[in-house]
């Protein structure tokens, strides 16, 4: 997926969720630079080897200008539900931004479940091997969950290590991931077998050798 800037936003739905929701993901881009922008965008399915991505049809967009992409998994790429996965923006510039908006469609009004927003993360920015990260305010009871997902942001398969802990610093268990190139996926109800969990957080990281200065993996809480 080589481009002179690549971005990922590491979790894209047109899927229905818990209690009645149905998810769809708005991508807006802008330029912040001071020239065209050319840009395409890849669809990376949850838990596939992504190294032949399905992508968008080329764009431009110009200095100062921003587009928003509304239901983009329908209106870039066309597809049907139930698709869950993240996107790539591949652009000829760095000054292009990335940010995602995943919800719950306004025509499925109901309670009890949540969207997020997740920028774009350039990939030198992406979690590099050896290099340990926390992610906190982690919660799990009957009321909330407390997912983690990750994206490979390489052409080689990566495991993923992710340590549990609770609010005391009591390492819970370690998980692993492993993820095909390009590819992302997602740990549901990560603190399930220790509910309730308050103010719990993981540790994550990842020790492929050969990559260990390059960018690997992308968390985040849902």
């Amino acid at each position: 997926m080589p481009s002179d800037d690549v971005s990922f936003i590491p979790a894209a739905a047109l899927a229905a969720g818990l209690e009645g929701a149905f998810f769809s993901t708005d991508v807006d881009l802008n330029n912040v630079g001071s020239s065209d922008i050319t840009y395409r965008l890849a669809w990376l399915p949850r838990g596939e080897d992504n190294s032949e991505a399905v992508h968008s049809e080329p764009f431009s967009l110009a200095p100062g200008a921003g587009v928003r992409y509304a239901n983009v998994l329908d209106e870039v790429f066309g597809l049907e539900p139930d698709q869950v996965g993240a996107l790539a923006v591949e652009a000829s510039e760095t000054e292009l931004l990335a940010m995602s908006r995943t919800y719950n469609l306004p025509s499925a009004k109901v309670a009890g479940t949540f969207g997020q927003e997740l920028p774009g993360i350039p990939a030198d920015r992406m979690i590099a091997s050896g290099v340990k990260k926390r992610i906190i305010f982690m919660n799990e009871n009957d009321d909330v969950r407390a997912n983690v997902g990750c994206q490979n942001g390489v052409d080689q398969t990566v495991r993923v290590f992710i340590e549990l802990f609770n609010s005391e610093g009591e390492s819970l268990e370690t998980k692993t991931m492993d993820l095909a190139p390009w590819s992302n996926n997602q740990i549901t109800r990560v603190f399930r077998n220790y509910s309730p969990v308050e103010a719990g957080y993981v540790d994550v990281w990842t020790n492929t050798e050969e990559l260990r200065s390059t960018a690997t993996a992308r968390c985040s809480t849902t």
